[in-house]
Order: structure tokens, then sequence, then C-alpha cells
């Protein structure tokens, strides 16, 4: 007779294998007595084995869709799993093990396909790897969360409540989108940019606002702001290096006769794409709106003056 272990991997191996697993058959191949048999079951039940009994056929089978045998990943698969181990591991050592766990369950051993691959993004602080899962898991209670908060523009601290609809990742940064009750307006807040956050027993009803159609509009961070058609011409210097990339969800693009690439947008306001836009001077041409063409114009003199040597 085996001993246990031996015994137990049998019964698993012949249920994965589709045999007609019994008890009288275990008790026969294995020379065991019925109450044994029973008993090795339960234990591979109490241990998360999904094992359930055939009635119309009489036999031990594995619930629908369990199987011992690890997945056949395909090659594309294995490259966004070691890109993600790449980039998002930097985000906190919490999502580094985690991804370790999952290629684990997924790989007889390491792919090794994420040593051949070079990708990084900056390092998350701890303090906004924290506060991500405090704000998740606020987002999934409906909690409302107290936070100490200051933006880019104003240095000082403000204490704010807010109702956090989702978290969103645009310029190398984490957002939240949320109702502010200081402002009393949907508002973005930089999780890095949060000094102090503490969730409250304090709930609210959940918002109505969509993620997907407010991010749709956005160029980059910025949400606000009205729907704006944007036209921007560029010279043939950088038309390979603007073509290459959807910039947008919204973009479309042409060459032109001249060589040059004409690219249009619909983006919420003029704040987000201005900063994007700037980067590719003095190879942009702004058409349209006609209040883009004056502020780049109005920019442009005020960096020219900066930059204007004085005379004695």
């Amino acid at each position: 007779m085996p001993n246990k272990f031996d015994a137990m991997l049998t019964i698993l191996n012949r249920i994965h294998g589709n045999e007609n697993v019994t008890v009288r058959s275990l008790m026969d191949d294995l020379g065991m007595k019925e109450r044994t048999v029973l008993r090795y079951i339960k234990s591979l039940k109490e241990a998360g084995f999904p094992i359930t009994h055939d009635r119309e056929r009489s036999r031990y089978t594995f619930a629908e869709g369990f199987t011992l045998r690890k997945p056949s990943i395909s090659a594309e698969e294995t490259l966004t799993l070691a890109l993600a181990k790449k980039v998002l591991g930097t985000y906190g050592s919490e999502i580094g093990e985690t991804l370790g766990k999952i290629e684990e369950k997924i790989f007889d051993k390491q792919s090794g396909i994420d040593d051949r691959i070079v990708a990084s993004a900056p390092a998350l602080p701890e303090k906004v790897s924290s506060y991500l899962g405090k704000i998740l898991q606020a987002i999934r209670d409906y909690r409302r969360l107290e936070i100490h908060y200051s933006s880019l523009s104003e240095d000082e601290l403000t204490k704010r409540v807010i109702e956090p609809c989702y978290i969103f990742f645009r310029d190398g940064f984490f957002n939240v989108r949320a109702y502010c009750q200081l402002r009393r307006e949907y508002r973005t807040f930089a999780v890095d940019r949060i000094a102090l956050l503490k969730p409250l027993d304090d709930f609210f009803l959940p918002h109505s606002i969509s993620a997907n159609e407010e991010m749709g509009g956005a160029f980059g961070s910025f949400i606000d702001g009205e729907p704006t058609a944007v036209t921007l011409i560029f010279d043939e210097e950088v038309r390979a290096q603007i073509g290459r990339k959807k910039w947008h969800p919204s973009q479309k693009h042409k060459t032109l006769p001249d060589g040059r690439l004409e690219v249009s947008f619909v983006v919420n306001g003029l704040d987000g794409l201005k900063g994007w836009m700037y980067q590719w001077i003095p190879y942009v041409e702004a058409v349209v709106p006609e209040e883009l063409k004056v502020v780049l114009k109005e920019d442009a003199a005020r960096v020219i003056m900066k930059n204007t040597p004085e005379r004695p």
C-alpha cells in the first residue's frame, strides 16, 4: 500500500487523466479500505482541489474548467508579463512580488525572457504606493477621504474631503478623480501632492461619471474643459516622429502636398495640449482654434524677451 502522499497524488493524477475513478477502483488499485479512500478524498477537497462526484457516471471528476496542467502561454502573452514585471515592478515591492507570484503560477520555472528586455519607469515613492491602496479601497467602499493637498499652482496645504471615483495614470504620475466637497465640483488630485490621507467613517452614493468618457477627451492629465477642435501642422523634419504614435484617441492626420503633417484632435480644453505642443517648437504651427494661435504667439514673445541679451 502506498504512503498517504503518493496515494493522494495518484488520486489527483487519475482524476486529471479523466480515468474512471471510483471508490471501488481506488480500493482495488491502492489496496485500501473504503473509509481510507473516502478520508483521502475529503482531505484533498479540504486542501482546495475541486473534486466532485458525477452521479450519472458514478465517478469522481474535477469541477468544470479546473486542471492540474500549467496553461499554455503564447510568446505575446509571455512578453506582456515580462514587460509588466519590468515597468510595474518599479511602482513598489508589493506589485513586483505579486507579479512574481503570478509568473510562478503560470510557468513551471521562470520564463527568463524578462532578462532580455530593457524597460523601466520611475520608482514609485513609498507614500504614493500606500496611498493608492487606501484610495482604491475607498473607491470600492464608497468611503469619503480626508486629504491635505497642495496643487502645483498653490503650495499652501488645504484640508479637503473628497469622494474618489477612479484612479488614472498619465505623464508618469498617478491621479485620483474625485468630487471635492470644498470646491463642490469634480477635481483631479495628483497622488504625490497629497501630504496626508485619512479614510473617514463616512460614505457616499456612487457617482455617475464615466472614467472612459472623461479620459477619452483628456490630453495628458487635464480632464476639465469644453471639447475643443484643434488643428496643428508639423514641419517635415518631425513628421515621422509625430506620425509614429497615436497621441490622442481622437487624433487624425494627413500628409500635405508640401511634405508637412496636419494633425487634428478634439480635446477637453487647451491646458493639457499646450505642454505637449510646445516640445515641438519650432516645428509646429497652430491653425485652429484662434485662441491657441494667440497664446502661442504671446508665449513665444515672452521666451524671446527672456532670452534676449540686454544691451549695454
